[in-house]
């Protein structure tokens, strides 16, 4: 979940690192530091809380060098607090270090220290690291840091200074993203390609417990045993899209959902995607975590509507403790708007060791993710910031959709004047999503009474229950309304006990096959005293008998996701306004999940 980033150069420091914080926030809100070698000294500036904490210290002291890293921190050992935030010096002040990741081992390398007398000053995993280090210093760092890689379980990346070097830092990676980039006269660590200055042009990815050693002449790689190795680096372009930016991202973000997803199937790679899919398999699989999980189950639906072909879906934690009983030549297609989440990353391997060819879908072509794939494809959806994925779920259900189509066309599942009218359909979506869009108005005002409810159940069949689960999702995290989805169809199976007075029911009902059905569901919602709010498709708004409809334009119901999460996505965020919560940043939550 945190953000690192290390700079090495002739610019000055605290601006390059702030910079690149500043790109990193969307993984933690916790706390942010930096630590910077002056040329005498490691000195540390930490504070809990957003990155503008730390940038107001800075304005009052004054720390100069061309060396030194930084940090936004995601806690997940320790509260948010100055003492626990990044940053950590180690006892005798010879090493800095940051880190990103959990240290399973950490209470009996804790206790290890105690024994040497080296007590904490921290509540967390990390600052074990910096007293590891020191303590295995000999006057050769390489060697140092080799040492307590060996002994770290779990995972993690780390940036370290060590004062004995002026003008160089150290990096090493387990299961964690960090990557190495290169300017002229610069070296740069970051936790992805985003927080890169556009002075970098060239970008290295160190495999597992690979030390790299920055300086502003390059960079180096070493492994364990202090061997050179090769570190292969390629042309990139870095840029920060609105760095530093305090205004609302998340409803910016939604309105981008209509480009996001013209632009998703514009680029769809079908040949490559072909390839994969003309190959025999004997599973079909989607996995994922959270919103791309959704995403999964919408694809899921489809591919059964649509193809007649039953898919196994997987949430990718589950995954990693559950037997796998699935096919020996499965193909697994994993959904990731990072590419690094950690539960999916270590999935993938599962899979792979059980013969699973995989085909990512991710919005990030640097990613871990991407390297380990056999086929990608991208969303086209720029970078998201706020932590609720918006065009990057939208963008994903659009990119699943066509693989579902392809793949139907590939096995003689579909007619091909079908197919057309289909893939017509699907272009279509852009538009349509646009025009959900227009109704922000009505929707901010239907919200203020939503905002008052004391829970929300968002309720759904098929493909629409995809759709509840997912806005479902977006609701919990941005407003912290108490919200749960079900099938509408289990409503007398438990949930309708929970129905009365100040509760309201959120109905996604966008397939006219079903349109009788969820009106009998309303009703019985209603007799009970709750209130009942419906986003339908035009065609069946008016047979519903809601309190309040939202419609949406008609399209194929397997295709309805995209459009009735939009509108779902917008009640997430007004729900959220008039709760006064930050919509951008929730409470306890990052963008992206780099740890179990």
């Amino acid at each position: 979940m945190c953000g690192i980033v290390g700079y090495v150069g002739n610019s000055e420091v605290v601006k390059a690192l702030i910079k690149g914080l500043e790109a990193l926030e969307y993984r933690g809100y916790d706390s942010a530091g930096i630590a910077v070698h002056t040329g005498k000294e490691i000195l540390v500036e930490k504070k809990a809380g957003r990155l503008s904490n730390l940038k107001e210290a800075l304005r009052r002291r004054e720390i100069v060098g061309r060396c030194g890293i930084g940090h936004t921190r995601w806690a997940t050992h320790g509260a948010a607090t100055d003492e626990n935030a990044h940053p950590f010096l180690s006892v005798h002040r010879r090493f800095a270090v940051v880190h990103n990741g959990i240290i399973t081992n950490y209470l009996p390398l804790k206790r290890e220290l105690a024994a040497r007398g080296i007590s904490l000053r921290s509540d967390t995993d990390s600052e074990i690291i910096a007293h590891l280090i020191d303590l295995f210093y000999d006057g050769d760092v390489l060697a140092a840091i080799a040492s307590v890689v060996r002994r770290l379980e779990g995972s993690f990346a780390l940036a370290i200074l060590a004062a004995s070097e002026p003008n160089a830092l150290y990096g090493v990676r387990k299961e964690s993203p960090l990557l190495v980039g290169r300017g002229r006269g610069e070296c740069f660590l970051c936790s992805d390609v985003s927080g890169f200055s556009e002075n970098c042009t060239e970008v290295a990815f160190p495999n597992d417990e690979v030390i790299v050693r920055l300086t502003e002449r390059g960079a180096k790689a070493y492994d364990l045993d202090g061997k050179s190795l090769p570190l292969a680096f390629a042309r990139t372009e870095c840029h920060r899209s609105m760095e530093g930016s305090e205004e609302c991202c998340m409803l910016s973000e939604i309105h981008e959902v209509p480009a996001s997803v013209e632009k998703t199937l514009r680029s769809y790679p079908e040949e490559v995607v072909a390839r994969l899919l003309r190959e025999e398999h004997d599973e079909i699989a989607i996995l994922g975590c959270g919103s791309a999980y959704h995403a999964g189950l919408a694809f899921k639906a489809t591919m059964r509507e649509l193809a007649g072909v039953r898919v196994t879906d997987y949430v990718a934690s589950e995954f990693l403790t559950e037997r796998y009983v699935g096919g020996e030549h499965p193909l697994f297609i994993v959904v990731s708007q990072s590419g690094e989440t950690a539960d999916t990353l270590r999935a993938v391997k599962r899979a792979k060791e059980h013969g699973a060819t995989i085909l990512a879908v991710t919005n990030v072509a640097t990613s871990s993710l991407v390297r380990l794939a056999d086929e990608t494809v991208l969303t086209g959806c720029g970078t998201e910031r706020a932590v609720a994925a918006t065009k990057s779920y939208s963008a994903q259900v659009a990119a699943l959709l066509r693989i579902c189509l392809q793949y139907a066309d590939i096995w003689g599942k579909i007619e091909k004047t079908e197919l057309a009218r289909y893939l017509a359909e699907l272009s279509a979506l852009p538009h349509k999503a646009a025009t959900v869009l227009e109704g922000e108005r009505t929707l901010a005002d239907a919200c203020r009474r939503l905002a008052n409810a004391s829970a929300l159940y968002c309720l759904g069949k098929g493909a629409d229950y995809a759709a509840a689960k997912e806005g479902s999702l977006k609701i919990k995290e941005v407003s912290y309304l108490f919200s749960e989805a079900y099938p509408s169809g289990e409503l007398k199976h438990g949930t309708l006990a929970l129905m009365e007075a100040g509760v309201y029911a959120l109905f996604v009902a966008t397939d006219p096959r079903l349109t009788e059905k969820t009106a009998s569901s309303i009703a019985e919602v209603a007799c009970r005293g709750a209130s009942t709010f419906a986003i339908a498709s035009e065609g069946s708004a008016e047979r519903l008998g809601a309190d309040e409809v939202y419609p949406i334009p008609d399209t194929i119901p397997a295709f309805s996701p995209v459009l009735s999460t939009v509108a779902m996505q917008l009640i997430a965020y007004y729900v959220g306004i008039y709760r006064d919560c930050d919509v951008d940043r929730p409470r306890n939550l990052a963008k992206s999940v780099t740890v179990e």
